[in-house]
């Protein structure tokens, strides 16, 4: 294994322990619903907040690489999230636990995208589009891994499930940690001691469209990745049925983010052959069918339902890698760090205020006991991925075009 694959492989691996806790709150959002006697929007707030800590601290966090070794920033939020883990073991109730939960999305800040730039600087072309296309799928396999943690809350209770997380974030802290190179590829004297005037960032065209595409992406997966536990729960009790429980659903939403990983790297794969518009405006009609019709399966048996929705999951997810690609083939090198930062961070706006609306949407029309509910809800996540692909449909032909692989248009 060469130097680089290495690099990736233990960025990677260090990745996916520190998101341990990502989605152990959608994962036991049924709990945390009986235990605190929560309404639906309530839980929404639960659900969303990580996203919401996100939003408002990834502009800074992501902006300090471009003056500032990233492997830093990535160490010292992998920290802070082990810890935002341990508090959530110990909260007692709605408001410690979405402080928490802020915190934890304020170090996923600090994670994210700084070990993308620390993982891809000094990559270019297709190398770099491969890198990235992995790492974003490690995001995925690391959120999905944590819906199977959801199991020790099965176990013991929801508690022991944060703990443990806790402790594998320390461990990827330790990864990380010996085995990230010191320092970015770019020397120090060659980086700006100013922060990045964020204005700038949408002078590219496709810089905005593939920003309000990636909004679009996370947005329109919110009710598959956040609320299908609690969805599956109320397919088995509309069935009449009680002989399906906990473990197959939290195998299933572990499944339906686990096929992000296949997803993301097929819809890259794609970009690299048919285009980054074609194929990007391509996925967003087909999710916006399945989130259209998604709510409706509930009719369906219930080993049926669970197929269905590692089938959306798979369609739904397939933009994620293949936009993020894109936007480090058009950001400006001196605004790289402030691009993916704006980028990011109205990207995760999308999956706070669709996680909320969800919830919102369920309560609007009835319930989680109301088929009608359902059918509303996943139907705003469809409109999501009309408004994406919209979008997409105006980006250039060929975006970087030397990272997509696409001869440019003459």
């Amino acid at each position: 294994m060469g130097a680089e694959a290495r690099a990736v492989a233990f960025v990677c691996g260090a990745e996916i322990l520190g998101l341990a806790g990502f989605s152990l709150v959608p994962a036991l959002l049924p709990q945390f619903i009986a235990a605190w006697s929560l309404s639906n929007t309530e839980a929404g707030w639960l659900a969303g907040m990580m996203s919401a800590g996100y939003m408002a601290a990834v502009l800074p966090l992501v902006a300090l690489t471009d003056w500032m070794p990233a492997r830093t920033i990535f160490l010292a939020s992998s920290a802070l999230n082990a810890l935002s883990c341990f508090g959530m073991a110990f909260s007692e109730g709605l408001l410690p636990a979405l402080i928490w939960r802020a915190v934890s999305g304020i170090a996923v800040a600090g994670m994210y995208m700084p070990g993308l730039r620390a993982l891809t600087d000094g990559m270019a072309g297709t190398s770099r589009a491969r890198a990235a296309a992995w790492y974003t799928s490690s995001f995925t396999l690391g959120s999905s891994l944590s819906f199977l943690l959801g199991q020790a809350g099965l176990m013991w209770d929801w508690r022991g499930a944060f703990a443990v997380s806790g402790l594998l974030g320390v461990i990827g802290v330790l990864l990380a940690w010996a085995a990230l190179p010191r320092m970015n590829t770019e020397a120090p004297a060659e980086r700006s001691c100013v922060m990045p005037d964020f204005r700038r960032v949408f002078d590219s065209r496709d810089v905005l469209v593939l920003t309000v595409g990636y909004t679009a992406t996370i947005w329109g997966t919110a009710g598959l990745r956040q609320w299908i536990v609690v969805f599956l729960a109320f397919c088995v009790a509309n069935q009449g049925s009680d002989a399906t429980q906990g473990w197959s659903m939290l195998m299933t939403g572990a499944l339906v983010g686990l096929l992000g990983v296949p997803a993301g790297l097929y819809g890259n794969e794609l970009s690299l052959r048919l285009g980054l518009r074609a194929t990007a405006t391509g996925v967003f009609v087909a999710s916006a069918l399945v989130n259209a019709l998604f709510g409706f399966v509930a009719l369906l048996p219930y080993g049926l339902v669970a197929a269905l929705a590692m089938a959306a999951g798979f369609i739904v997810q397939g933009n994620f890698s293949n936009l993020t690609s894109g936007l480090l083939a058009v950001a400006e090198p001196q605004q790289r760090g402030a691009t993916v930062a704006v980028y990011s961070c109205i990207g995760f706006a999308g999956g706070f205020v669709g996680t909320l609306l969800f919830g919102l949407c369920l309560d609007w029309f009835g319930g989680t006991a109301r088929l009608t509910a359902w059918a509303g809800a996943f139907g705003m996540c469809a409109i999501a991925c009309l408004i994406g692909a919209t979008a997409t449909a105006f980006l250039s032909r060929d975006p970087g075009s030397e990272s997509f692989g696409t001869r440019p248009e003459k």
